[in-house]
């Protein structure tokens, strides 16, 4: 213990007029009665006196040192050792004298230098039969309590940093051997005259006297420390003195406690309630963000959101110094894999000593180059940067290497313009006896992306010197990276490109002369003055809130206007906009916070007054002070304002009489009279303050003033800030709070295209970089720009490295990593996953999560099993993945990839892109194809072709990189099907790139051979495709092929859907009658349980029943078997809905009304197609849905509304069209045909017809030939040629005939004997029609059969008398 002071804690809590706390009146009487029935001071020995040891008199007492709670130290000697030693002796409660002496004995087993030692454990009673007392024996310190110490002075950060690791390492040691303090405060943290960290009184609180409790306050703990489960009375560890550690780290910063009371009932409510400690930044915003997180964690109410031991505090404070301050870690470990971050090196040469002049010695040499290392150490450490190597008369420095901020750029460029303007006077006189009259510097700035562990790595340091020696003496060289980052903030020319040899070769540099820092006040007046004004896109409503202040403001209505938003959210871009359209008068002052100057007091207070005064630092001092003294204000207020410049004040001046504390709020005060204190006839003030989350306790301060007293001053007062930063303000009428939200997708496309003006951007390019940049503005347009200049969407653009790197660097290690690890799994993973993946207990995970989700990384929502969370924004995620190694990232990805494996077989299932993208990144090839195979499969199901095509593209990369033993054929053509499927959906029938895939799956059947009908394949693609673009000769192969090895395999399923091919040929051919005999034959072989017609469904795209059923349906409907034609349609509708396969229903859907056409049922065709459309439009189909459309059209016009149907029609076949079908174009324009006719437009229907047989005879498609060949001769009628039409009827008549198309030849036969009847041949029309109708009546009964029976109604003799020469209306 300490000769110098007293022990205890005077700070312990917080203070009433009485020096305690007050508690209600009922208690302060039981309360007093308690305390007066102990009685300490007679159980403990006088001064004087000798006791202890063998005899009694080992240690004479000399003076007594502090008293309290736990009980009464002595300043003793002790003979033996001769020595002095501090005695405390205990005062247990009555009962606990036993475990009192066995704790005791515990602690002092404890031996760390950072806790006082304890030599020994002893009891003394004054006389037999008394109780008694145990006492420690322990070294007597010199120096004082840390309460003491906090008294006098606020300490550094730096300072109260290596105090409280100090702290740590003493807890951490207690701690391990199962021992917890419980009373951590200043009173017992002693400092020694060594400035050793020593703690007092382990572990034995709880078991003290200490008259000062109540039954507010449990035993044991100083209320003012105490963590919520002491109040609460709940079980305590290692974490309660963790708590006690954040409180006094808050109190250490802040020189106050994070919470107080005015009495133990105030202040347990306020402890262990559920409310955050209060922002240690909200009043002093210069404490760092890092310390503000450690913190946060410390102080966590739950004790599970705190560090699980002061160990793991320890090693957090170790980091954290070495992150802010160079010290404890001042390079990356050597032991830990290289991170990879984007850092800008400087090169700073000497220059100019070999010329004239005699030539230094070796002795000369060696101190000046210290004297140069040692300049440069200071500049570059004073802008952030760290100096990796110091050789001769070059320095390499480094920014961004341990702590990576959003402006290492600025800051390099600004140190290698201070080294080279400044340095050579430095050195001249710091070294006056050397001659260096020629001495001169020259520097490089490069940055760069790469690997930094314990050393740099790559050619970038390389690439630094070699500019530093293109530079001129005395010139600063900086390279196109480093430009294009800084070019904002500095003016400079550029030096042309010149060629670097690096171990790749000779490549083109070019590099720019920076000269000096532009002298703009904010940054984005710098990003403006370089050319980068971006357009305002989205905040119409948030200017209008803004002017309509302004107004108001200017009426004497003052207001204060926070905007707040993360960083890019555009808050400066908006008030940009405030100021280019508020309407004078005004007076425009605008202010900038910079990180750099964050802990200089002052700073932009400073800046502002030089802005009211419109004073420049190039004045003489006496001029300015003369300009200030006829500014009209008072003479105190001008010499606080003068001070504060730090210009020449007269002596006897009363500012001289304040105090520090008190002149600093005068002059702030000061301040702010010319703001608030306008005249009418002056303009009103727009006072904009940026970036506040930069800003220092007495801008806040100043700020409060204004806010309090600018309700009726002609002042707009606009700041902006980050999201983080939250004042301690209070609630105001003049104080509005503008938050900005990230854009809408709508609005970020319209973004996009804003800054993309003059360049052609895809739909697609947009989507993706909207998707990519999460609505942010400067996302936005920087992604933008670097995709127009050539960059790829997935990169990172290297203005954004900085911003998204500071982001992680503020995180702990810890958190970084976890971080890390997530960005591996993916923009999105749940807590399940991520779990089995961290190798960290839940405890501890869960904490962590928390940390990256209070730091803006992540976000939760919650999912029925478990939490999912997902990176705030695609850039983070993005930024943090690269931060890794190559090989860090593939052994994440490997363990990811059996992790999911073995845990999650279920998420594989739903999800194998999941497995394949991990086993890709891990670079196990060979076994991520069959997953990306499924994937494609599978996306391929939802309809979603892009996604399908990417994953199949996966796979035939990978399989293409096998070694060519293991590449089978069977392999590939599974891939080759898949791809083709996808590829038709994404580019279309007619991509010659599809082509060129189906050419491939050709060539891989023949390959595979007779090995084919091992597997189970889906045919379904090819033949689709084939088909679809009229190549019934491809067609035919395939289905002869799937027919032979079917049948010599005995593989039934492969032998049907050959046959189904082949009466799909048939029936285009003009052959239905071949056609219904194959589908025959599927029929009888196809009857399967349901689940088999599902497990088809899904393993070959179609059902082979259904389709062969529903096709059949149209085929008896074109032989004119109507009732067959009915039935089987109904059986395949019904067989479609139970199987529940969306693609074989629509399919189903779309040929039942194309039967229904034939049928010449328009509303049954209508109600069948708008089913297919709505199928077809909610899962993709796009070649049913464009088929229903045209049976759609169709149908509308049948039903009379021809205009309406008629323009449905044209527009479904040009999207027909588009698509590439080849196949179905007779039918369709015979539709199309047959409404021009029924609308009186004779000679497009006649068109429509020509080009329809056309392109039957191109193709080889007859199916419609004679329903073509019937309605040519329906328009030639019109036209007048009879005789042309009745040619073109026998034409019809013999097609059909031909083909056995007894529809079609019933419909000729009743447009040739009507026009028979027309020409007066009406016997001959009634023998010719009266024999058709015998022969299709057994088929049963159609509309076209009805209206051919009308017709012989009317030629049968006797019958009504018809004219000759009328026409009939159209078919």
């Amino acid at each position: 213990m300490s000769r110098d002071a007293p022990q205890e804690d005077v700070r312990a809590s917080p203070p009433t007029e009485a020096g305690g706390f007050s508690e209600a009146t009922d208690a302060e009487d039981s309360f007093l009665k308690e305390v007066l029935q102990i009685e300490p001071s007679s159980r403990l020995p006088d001064p004087g006196e000798r006791l202890g040891g063998a005899d009694g008199r080992r240690f004479q007492l000399l003076a007594p040192m502090g008293r309290g709670g736990m009980g009464q130290v002595f300043r003793a000697w002790d003979e033996t050792l001769r020595r002095e030693v501090a005695l405390k002796f205990l005062l247990p409660r009555p009962g606990m004298e036993e475990l009192t002496l066995a704790e005791a004995r515990a602690v002092a087993r404890l031996d760390h230098e950072n806790i006082v030692r304890i030599f020994d454990v002893a009891e003394w009673c004054r006389t037999s039969g008394q109780a008694r007392v145990p006492f420690l024996v322990m070294e007597c310190l010199e120096g004082e309590p840390l309460a003491g110490l906090l008294m006098r002075e606020r300490l550094e950060l730096r300072r109260v940093l290596e105090l409280l690791e100090a702290i740590a390492a003493g807890l951490a040691h207690a701690h391990e051997r199962g021992i917890v303090h419980r009373d951590l405060k200043p009173g017992n943290v002693f400092l020694t005259r060594e400035d050793t960290v020593k703690l007092l009184d382990f572990g034995l609180s709880h078991l003290a006297v200490e008259p000062v409790r109540s039954k507010l306050q449990p035993a044991g703990g100083t209320p003012a420390y105490m963590a919520p489960e002491q109040w609460r009375g709940e079980p305590q560890d290692a974490r309660t003195d963790l708590w006690a550690a954040g409180v006094v780290l808050y109190e250490l910063l802040t020189g106050e406690l994070p919470f107080q009371g005015a009495t133990l009932a105030e202040l347990r409510e306020r402890v262990t309630s559920a409310r955050p400690v209060p922002s240690v930044r909200m009043r002093h915003p210069e404490i760092p963000r890092q310390v503000e997180a450690l913190l946060s964690t410390l102080l966590a109410k739950e004790p599970a959101r705190r560090f699980s031991s002061a160990l793991e505090l320890r090693e957090e404070l170790h980091e954290l110094r070495g992150r802010l301050f160079g010290t404890g870690r001042e390079v990356p470990d050597g032991a830990a894999e290289p991170q990879w971050r984007q850092v800008t090196l400087v090169s700073c040469q000497l220059s100019g000593l070999a010329e004239g002049g005699a030539p230094l010695d070796a002795e000369e040499l060696g101190e000046l180059e210290l004297a140069f290392h040692d300049a440069c150490v200071e500049v570059i450490e004073r802008q952030g940067g760290s100096v990796v190597l110091s050789m001769g008369g070059e320095v390499l420095a480094c920014f961004g290497w341990v702590q990576g901020r959003e402006d290492d750029s600025e800051r390099a460029v600004r140190a290698g313009l201070q080294l080279i303007q400044g340095l050579p006077d430095s050195l001249r006189r710091r070294l006056p006896h050397l001659s260096l009259s020629r001495l001169s510097v020259r520097g490089g700035v490069h940055t760069e992306w790469m690997a930094v562990g314990a050393r740099l790595q790559g050619e970038a340091p390389k690439v630094a010197a070699w500019l530093a020696e293109r530079a001129g003496p005395g010139e600063l060289a900086v390279s196109e990276k480093t430009w294009t980052l800084v070019r904002h903030s500095f003016l400079g020319e550029p030096l042309g490109s010149q060629p670097f040899t690096g171990l790749s070769g000779r490549v083109p540099l070019a590099a720019h002369r920076v000269s000096r820092e532009r002298e703009v006040g904010s940054r984005f007046a710098r990003a403006r003055m370089a050319g980068r004004l971006s357009p305002l896109v989205g905040r119409e409503h948030e200017l209008g809130e803004l002017l309509s202040l302004w107004a108001r403001a200017q009426r004497g209505q003052g207001a204060f206007v926070l905007v707040s938003g993360e960083a890019g959210i555009g808050k400066s871009r908006l008030i940009e906009a405030l100021c280019e359209r508020a309407t004078p008068p005004l007076q425009l002052i605008r202010m900038q916070c910079w990180s750099r100057f964050s802990t200089q007091a002052l700073h932009p207070v400073i800046e502002l007054l030089q802005t009211l005064v419109a004073a420049g630092p190039e004045q003489p001092p006496s001029e300015r002070l003369q300009w200030m003294e006829a500014w009209g204000h008072s003479r105190e207020d001008t010499h606080l304002l003068a001070l504060l410049l730090a210009l020449p004040v007269p002596e006897d001046s009363p500012v001289f009489q304040l105090t520090p504390e008190r002149r600093g709020e005068k002059t702030l005060e000061a301040l702010t009279r010319p703001l608030l204190n306008r005249k009418c006839d002056e303009e009103p003030v727009l006072l904009v303050i940026e970036d506040l989350h930069w800003a220092d306790s007495h801008l806040l301060t100043f700020l409060g003033l204004l806010l309090e007293r600018g309700a009726r001053a002609r002042l707009l007062v606009v700041l902006s800030a980050r999201p983080e930063f939250q004042p301690d303000w209070s609630p105001h009428d003049g104080l509005h709070r503008l938050v900005l939200e990230r854009l809408p997708a709508g609005l970020a496309a319209a973004l996009v295209r804003e800054v993309a003006q003059g360049h052609e951007m895809t739909e697609e390019a947009v989507r993706t970089l909207v998707e990519k940049t999460d609505g942010i503005p400067l996302f936005i347009e920087e992604m933008t720009r670097m995709v127009l200049e050539g960059g790829a969407a997935a990169s990172i653009p290297l203005t954004l490295h900085e911003l998204l790197l500071a982001r992680l660097d503020l995180l702990p290690s810890r958190q970084r990593s976890l971080a890390q690890l997530g960005a591996v799994v993916g923009r999105e993973f749940s807590y399940a996953l991520l779990s089995a993946v961290a190798e960290r207990d839940e405890v501890r995970l869960r904490r962590e999560l928390a940390g990256l989700m209070e730091a803006g990384l992540l976000r939760q929502r919650e999912s029925a099993e478990a939490p999912v969370y997902e990176f705030r924004h695609a850039l983070l995620q993005e930024a943090a993945y690269q931060s890794l190694s190559r090989s860090a990232r593939r052994r994440l990805h490997g363990r990811i990839a059996r992790v999911l494996a073995e845990r999650f077989p279920e998420l594989v299932e739903a999800r194998p892109e999941a497995l394949a993208y991990h086993l890709t990144e891990a670079g196990d090839h060979a076994v991520a194809i069959e997953p990306w195979r499924r994937a494609g499969a599978l996306a391929l199901e939802r309809q979603a072709r892009p996604e399908a095509l990417g994953h199949v593209t996966r796979a035939l990369a990978l399989w293409q990189e096998l070694p060519e033993a293991e590449q089978h054929p069977h392999e590939e053509l599974r891939l080759r099907l898949l791809q083709g499927m996808a590829m038709v959906g994404v580019q279309g029938l007619s991509s010659p790139g599809v082509a060129e895939v189906y050419a491939r799956v050709r060539e891989l059947i023949l390959q595979v051979g007779e090995a084919l009908p091992r597997w189970e394949w889906r045919f379904w693609e090819p033949y689709a495709f084939h088909y679809a673009r009229g190549e019934f000769q491809q067609v035919q192969v395939l289905a002869d092929r799937l027919v032979d090895l079917g049948q010599r395999h005995e593989n039934r399923g492969m032998e049907l859907q050959g046959r189904r091919m082949r009466a799909s040929v048939l029936f285009s051919s003009g052959r239905p009658r071949e056609a219904m005999a194959e589908l025959t034959r599927v029929l009888a072989r196809s009857e399967l349980p349901l689940e088999e017609h599902r497990r088809q469904a899904l393993s070959q795209g179609e059902v082979s029943r259904v389709a062969s059923l529903v096709q059949g349906s149209v085929g008896h409907a074109l032989l004119g078997q109507m009732e067959e034609s009915r039935r089987w349609a109904r059986e395949a509708l019904a067989l479609a809905r139970g199987v529940g396969h969306p693609h074989t229903t629509a399919f189903t859907l779309v040929y039942v009304s194309l039967a229904h056409v034939l049928r010449g049922e328009a509303p049954e065709a209508l109600a069948m197609a708008e089913q297919a459309m709505a199928l077809s439009s909610e899962r993709s189909f796009l070649v049913w849905l464009v088929w229903a459309a045209v049976v759609q059209g169709w149908a509308v016009a049948e039903l009379g509304r021809l205009q309406e149907g008629l323009a449905m029609l044209r527009k479904a076949l040009e999207r027909w069209r588009t698509l590439g079908i080849r196949l179905g174009t007779l039918f369709n324009l015979s539709m199309l045909s047959s409404i021009l006719l029924k609308q009186g437009r004779f000679r497009e229907a006649r068109l429509a017809v020509e080009q329809g047989l056309l392109h039957g005879a191109e193709l080889g498609e007859h199916f419609a030939d004679a329903r073509l060949h019937q309605l040519r001769g329906e328009c030639l009628r019109r036209l007048g040629r009879e005789a042309d039409a009745q040619q073109c009827f026998l034409r019809a008549l013999a097609v059909a005939r031909e083909q056995g198309a007894g529809l079609f030849e019933l419909r000729a036969m009743v447009s040739l004997c009507r026009q028979q009847r027309d020409l007066g041949r009406t016997r001959a029309a009634w023998r010719l029609l009266s024999r058709a109708i015998t022969r299709f009546e057994s088929g049963g009964d159609s509309a076209y059969l009805q209206e051919a029976r009308a017709l012989l109604d009317e030629l049968q003799p006797g019958g009504p008398p018809v004219a000759p020469g009328g026409l009939p209306a159209a078919p």
